[in-house]
């Protein structure tokens, strides 16, 4: 005997009358039934409900304004502005725009396979139909009947016998509507040659290099041209090189990003050798979920076309913001490692620069490159801002683990809170022959406490012999501090100190200049300046550090400078006293008050300085 169901009176669910009774009891004293989307909610939850639920926001698409819990279903069956893909090209259009779309892409041709004839997109399902029985009948030795016998031909119109219909093709004039050299109007006209242009006749070479400077929106439309047209589109060049930017705020122009974005990587991706991701500042989850979806999708199509893709970078996206929740982060990790594990044999640059995340988050998606070799062949490899802040990553020996699986690194970036002696001598061991630039950022909220000893960089630079090291200092300004971290043993090529906003009344810059700087007069090639020294002058001491590094071609300052500085540097690069080719000098806004003024905190005689120069 069948079990009876019955409705809950307050739920409104069917359940089973045997347990009808518990049901309820249990369903009134914890559910409540929601007036607005009639669905159970409980009772602790249902003012959260209500105001998160059923609050009123605007489709990204149409701007309709409608409640949270009907926004999904909007979006995916009642928008207007959702895209669709065509049934001929399967591009994504807007579905108010797919008809006039379909009705121009519909008028391509493709090449039947059973016939040799050149059908309309439109009517190839059928005309396949009609071809396949006659070609039965000539399989079969039967004759078409007669009324069949004759083929249009959809060039020239004119009917053809079916066995010269072959022989008609290769010599159709080039007249002929839907010839591959043959141009029409936008009214779908053929235009004679005397009315053609010299596009009709443009050589390959030069249609991909206009297709290349052209955009997507620019491409699809003139591949619609003629079928000549039509194939540059595929032609490898244009898609070696690919940007994806997604917006992090909704909008109608940005609509449909996410969903041409995977259209073209599983039309195009198969050309793909250096691919692009920005993601811009999202502002919330459901942006951030919609691009995690899109790109499992991306990844996942690259994974199985692919295998020549040889650089991947995606920067900023920051995973350690609120907007990423610990579901989606997971997710996007676990897509982008499963790629890595997959594409790692081939990928010879790297950069996932501003990812924050942590270190065992951070070392598991490295260590996805090593995947299949046990060790990576990464040559470049940018990690900066890659761990969350605060977090003293060269104490860590799963990180040290990881970097000892990079075997043949040519460019690391990194922040100086990963750097200790275990990974300098790693870097040593398996690194010496391939390493040419170290790139460190030091930021005042990283650690950068650690003792590094000077035998460590001596090692590494005496086995990497091509080794120059750059630093960027952001709000590290003390000479103490700087002092720990400049080594005399490295051999560094570039400094950049910036203050942003850094101020302390007992600071002050001569020391670094005059002690701690020259120290690199023999490597040091390029330096930038970024501070505020109102309080102290600092002309001769810059001049004469400019005059005591021979190597020194770059200079860059944004400081309160007095303007005969800049005369005095150029007149020694004239007399060839220094080898300085490029000087640029800015001052500050609100720049020092010259002497007499009676106003202003500057140094006495000097005045603000904006200047740039070109030796």
């Amino acid at each position: 005997m069948e079990e009876v169901f019955r409705a809950c009176r307050n739920c409104k669910r069917s359940v089973a009358s045997g347990h009808l009774a518990l049901h309820e009891a249990h369903c009134q004293l914890f559910l409540v039934l929601c007036q607005e989307c009639k669905g159970p909610v409980l009772q602790t939850e249902m003012e959260e409900h209500c105001q998160g639920g059923h609050k009123q926001v605007g489709c990204a698409m149409c701007q309709q304004s409608l409640p949270r819990h009907l926004l999904e279903i909007h979006e995916t069956k009642e928008c207007p502005e959702r895209p669709v893909k065509c049934q001929f090209c399967e591009l994504a259009v807007r579905l108010n725009k797919l008809e006039i779309h379909e009705h121009h892409c519909g008028r391509q041709t493709e090449l039947c396979a059973d016939c040799g004839q050149h059908i309309m997109l439109r009517v190839l399902a059928q005309h396949r139909d009609v071809c396949w029985a006659e070609q039965t009948l000539l399989w079969r030795g039967k004759k078409i009947p007669a009324p069949e016998s004759n083929i249009c031909c959809h060039y020239c119109k004119h009917m053809i016998p079916g066995n010269k219909y072959f022989h008609h093709l290769p010599h159709l004039p080039r007249s002929c509507c839907g010839h591959p050299g043959s141009i029409m109007d936008e009214e779908g006209q053929l235009l004679q040659p005397q009315d053609q242009s010299c596009w009709a006749t443009l050589p390959d070479v030069c249609l991909r290099r206009v297709f290349w400077w052209l955009g997507d929106r620019d491409r699809s439309r003139a591949a619609l041209v003629c079928r000549k047209w039509n194939q540059i589109m595929y032609s490898a060049d244009l898609w070696r090189y690919r940007t994806i930017t997604f917006s992090g705020r909704p909008s109608r122009v940005h609509a449909s990003e996410f969903e041409s974005a995977l259209w073209y990587v599983k039309k195009f991706g198969r050309y793909l050798e250096h691919l692009e991701i920005k993601f811009l500042n999202p502002y919330n989850a459901v942006l951030t979920k919609k691009f995690q979806v899109t790109m499992r999708g991306l990844l996942s199509c690259l994974g199985k076309s692919n295998n020549r893709l040889r650089s991947l970078s995606i920067q900023h996206l920051e995973l350690d913001r609120l907007v990423w929740r610990n579901s989606i982060r997971s997710s996007f990790m676990k897509s982008l490692s499963f790629f890595l594990k997959k594409m790692g044999k081939h990928l010879d640059y790297l950069n996932l620069k501003g990812a924050r995340l942590t270190v065992e988050q951070g070392c598991h998606v490295l260590n996805s490159l090593s995947y299949l070799r046990s060790e990576s062949v990464v040559s470049e490899l940018n990690i900066e801002d890659y761990f969350s802040h605060h977090l003293a990553v060269y104490s860590s020996p799963q990180f040290n683990k990881t970097m000892a699986t990079f075997r043949s690194l040519a460019s690391l970036t990194l922040n100086y809170n990963c750097i200790s002696d275990e990974l300098l001598e790693n870097l040593c061991e398996n690194n010496a022959s391939t390493l040419w630039t170290m790139n460190i950022k030091c930021h005042v909220h990283d650690p950068h406490g650690q003792v590094i000893w000077g035998m460590s960089w001596a090692k590494l630079a005496r086995h990497a012999t091509n080794l120059k090291v750059n630093f960027f200092f952001e709000r590290v300004m003390k000479y103490e501090r700087l002092a720990r971290i400049l080594l005399q043993e490295i051999p560094v090529r570039s400094i950049s100190l910036r203050s942003c906003y850094f101020s302390d009344p007992d600071w002050s810059m001569r020391p670094t200049l005059t002690e701690l700087l020259p120290t690199f007069r023999h490597t040091l090639q390029k330096l930038t300046f970024e501070f505020n020294n109102n309080h102290e002058s600092l002309d001769e001491e810059l001049h004469l550090l400019i005059l005591s590094c021979r190597k020194l071609f770059y200079f860059k300052i944004w400081a309160f400078l007095d303007v005969k500085f800049v005369e005095r540097i150029l007149k020694s690069q004239e007399e060839g006293q220094c080898a300085l080719r490029t000087l640029k000098v800015r001052a500050p806004p609100g720049g020092a008050v010259p002497r007499g003024s009676g106003k202003g905190g500057g140094a006495p005689g000097r005045q603000a300085c904006s200047h740039h120069a070109s030796a």
